[in-house]
């Protein structure tokens, strides 16, 4: 009976202290300590736009402006001139008008438009010849280094011989070469009257039976300068003399005209840059073909052709025109030229699988490069005086 009032009193106590604590306490509730704010890690880098991009897309809108450019695109796109265009303007966002005509009707028309104070062009592609004799002495052309921004294109080592081909060799920034396919003999033939293993040297060009079967571009025009001075620096005046007289080679100026006489067989060869219109003729299924298929032991080369890109100065479109050089000569630019032309880049980091075979440098192969010599010009100069006294006595 003790036991249970002595618990009964434990109870009650305990009840009386918890209501006196009630009574006393703090109504206001215990605050909850704030989220600590997240802190970023000092080695993290903040996330930044690469400046490149940046000008890249800059210079787009800039060029998007103006609009346009205006190129004079030599005959080296020939057929495939309308497709390239439209990729061109695809990827650049601009119109890319085309003037049309021979590098010699060009260069008549931007002579007279500047001395009237007229500057219609932008964008030059063409032959060494016209740049060298015409554009760089008449005044006409910018400073292209200057103009040469996307890193694809600056940097040299992804060219061929890890530097970039210039083909004005006094200042080296007016001419850039992009295209250098192989050739190993500067021969066009009629594929049922030649076999091409009856052609080891140039020599062999003077061989009797050739006499009267030969049809050759006029070595003194411009578009076949260059394979003249082929001829005349490998083989020499005696050499050209004997094959131009002697062996009575027909001469044209319509190089239609030549390769639509090969394909009708009534010559076994075309010489003197006859390449675009037999490869024309051949894509039509005549018999002919524009790659010889040996290397003459006088030895290949690597040639410029008409792939030499120049910058107009107090150009109409001076944002289009930096957009459309940087383009054209960067990897997408010239895969593309590449994939519509047929013949090599002198870029060394692009596949070459819509090259013409026989076109692609071969490793292991030591190539000429006459327009890499600085005293090319004049040796140029000095066969188309050769063939020129050659022929006047014809």
């Amino acid at each position: 009976m003790k036991l249970q009032r002595f618990g009964m009193l434990v109870v009650l106590a305990s009840v009386f202290a918890l209501l006196v604590a009630a009574c006393g306490s703090d109504p206001t509730p215990t605050p909850v300590p704030p989220t600590a704010t997240p802190t970023v890690a000092a080695n993290v880098p903040t996330p930044t736009l690469d400046p490149w991009v940046a000008e890249w897309d800059a210079l787009k809108a800039a060029a998007a402006q103006e609009g346009e450019v205006l190129a004079f695109l030599c005959c080296a796109l020939g057929s495939r001139l309308g497709p390239f265009v439209d990729q061109a303007e695809s990827a650049m966002g601009i119109k890319l008008i085309s003037s049309t005509g021979s590098s010699r009707q060009q260069w008549e028309k931007v002579k007279a438009e500047r001395e009237a104070g007229v500057y219609s062009l932008d964008i030059w592609t063409g032959a060494l010849n016209t740049s060298n004799g015409k554009l760089l002495p008449g005044g006409a052309l910018a400073d292209l280094r200057s103009l040469l921004v996307h890193p694809e294109v600056t940097d040299e080592s992804l060219w061929f011989s890890g530097e970039h081909f210039w083909g004005d060799f006094e200042e080296e920034k007016y001419v850039f070469a992009y295209g250098g396919s192989a050739s190993l003999a500067e021969i066009t033939y009629n594929t049922d009257l030649l076999d091409p293993n009856e052609i080891q040297s140039y020599a062999d060009l003077l061989d009797p039976k050739w006499k009267g079967k030969i049809i050759a571009r006029d070595p003194r025009e411009s578009g076949t300068s260059q394979s003249t001075a082929l001829y005349y620096l490998l083989m020499g005046e005696d050499f050209l003399e004997k094959l131009l007289i002697d062996q009575e080679v027909v001469i044209t100026s319509d190089g239609r005209q030549a390769a639509d006489q090969l394909a009708l067989g009534k010559y076994s060869m075309c010489l003197f840059a006859c390449t675009q219109e037999v490869q024309n003729a051949r894509e039509q299924g005549l018999p002919v073909q524009e790659n010889f298929p040996n290397a003459v032991s006088e030895g290949s080369r690597i040639s410029t052709g008409g792939n030499t890109l120049m910058a107009l100065d107090q150009p109409p479109h001076p944002a289009a025109q930096k957009l459309c050089v940087n383009w054209f000569l960067s990897k997408e630019g010239q895969s593309w030229w590449q994939d519509v032309t047929l013949d090599q880049s002198l870029r060394d980091d692009i596949p070459t699988d819509s090259v013409l075979p026989i076109s692609v440098r071969q490793e292991g192969l030591t190539y000429l490069t006459f327009e890499r010599d600085p005293e090319f010009q004049d040796k140029l100069n000095a066969s188309l005086e050769v063939v020129g006294r050659i022929l006047a006595g014809r």
